[in-house]
């Protein structure tokens, strides 16, 4: 694991891996500031501002090399080995291993600079803003945004189409002055592919106004909120039956890898076609083994995902006093989309699973002459 240009480490004379806490500290702020809801090219802006140095020594950082660390799985403290190979021993050249030879990850092979737990929810959220950028059937696409709290937030509850900020122009005695609102792209002619949709705007004030509001409802009523948790939770759970059958997964899995890596240690010079077979078979097995965990292993993170944000619901209902002006840091950490519907109807749906829906602005009734 060469550490010349690896930002957060650095190798000893000895040969040992050590952290670099200097290094470590910016490694730290990015997985930190994406998890608060920062994108790629935002996080670089602000590195390249303060003058922080990327691992070669350049002070201007790019959104790829900012996704490229959140990426790297060294930085909880294990290895994935041969990630690229040499496949010419006169000119040197290494490629991407894609299916070249066996892949091993290896498990506490350094110190570790961000926690497992730290670095599955990152994995996640890069899953959810990637599934966040087109709706199920991938008809359409968006770009991140983090210029406001409710970017990329909410969505219409017509056409499923992303609900997109809008300045819009009115005027009282004379005066003209200007609102902030949210509406479908489709309904602002946005979308170029769907014309269909009369989904109306909502003011943004009315919109946080009634995220606080629902978030002193909660607080009252905590009961409640309670028991629509832990359904959620339970609903997402592994049944016992599953549970039983990841813990086989694993341990099949391990005594695969086990059999590769004695295979592999024994290879000669003169491969054969017997050994070639069976190096290909087990890897085919470990894939497939690997394939039916992984799948069981995203419904458990799921789970541990709900469980987590339940929980700093809870404490972020218990330690915020005054619910009364719209708190950003409040929206961003509890919620996990917005549907608007007709008639400003609108639904909160927060990380932990639970769900409120609100008309955030009634229509008013002419009086009758």
């Amino acid at each position: 694991m060469p550490t010349t240009f690896f930002l957060g480490y650095d190798t000893t004379e000895d040969g040992e891996i050590v952290i670099n806490e200097e290094q470590a500290e910016v490694v730290r702020r990015i997985f930190r500031e994406f998890l608060e809801g920062k994108g790629c090219p935002k996080i670089a802006k602000g590195l390249t501002k303060d003058g922080l140095k990327t691992g070669k020594g350049n002070k201007t950082w790019t959104s790829d090399a900012v996704y490229k660390i959140l990426k790297q799985e060294k930085y909880q403290g294990h290895c994935l080995a041969q990630k690229t190979v040499t496949i010419d021993f006169l000119t040197h050249k290494r490629v991407r291993n894609h299916d070249i030879q066996p892949q091993y990850f290896v498990k506490n092979t350094h110190p570790a600079i961000i926690s497992e737990e730290t670095f599955e929810a990152v994995q996640q959220e890069i899953k959810r803003r990637s599934l966040m950028m087109r709706d199920p059937d991938n008809k359409y696409r968006q770009h991140l945004s983090s210029h406001s709290p409710f970017s990329n937030q909410y969505f219409c509850g017509e056409c499923g189409r992303p609900v997109i900020r809008r300045r819009l122009t009115s005027s009282r005695k004379g005066e003209k002055y200007y609102i902030s609102a949210w509406q479908c792209r489709v309904t602002a002619g946005r979308d170029p592919d769907y014309k269909h949709c009369k989904t109306s705007y909502v003011h943004e004030t009315d919109l946080e106004n009634a995220f606080m509001k629902i978030m002193r409802d909660m607080k009252d009523n905590l009961d409640d909120v309670i028991e629509e948790a832990k359904q959620a939770i339970e609903k997402a759970s592994l049944s016992p039956p599953e549970q039983q059958r990841l813990e086989e997964l694993n341990t099949q899995i391990e005594a695969v890898t086990d059999r590769i890596s004695d295979l592999a240690a024994k290879e000669s010079a003169t491969r054969d076609a017997i050994y070639d077979a069976t190096l290909r078979h087990l890897i085919y097995e470990q894939e497939i083994l690997q394939q039916e965990r992984d799948s069981l292993e995203e419904n458990m993170q799921e789970q541990h995902y709900l469980e987590k944000q339940f929980k700093s619901l809870l404490v972020l209902l218990e330690e915020t006093e005054k619910l009364e002006d719209f708190d950003v840091k409040l929206f961003k950490n509890t919620i996990e989309r917005g549907i608007i519907y007709k008639e400003r109807i609108v639904e909160f749906q927060f990380k932990c699973g639970v769900k409120r829906t609100l008309c955030v602005r009634e229509r008013k009734t002419p009086k009758k002459k």
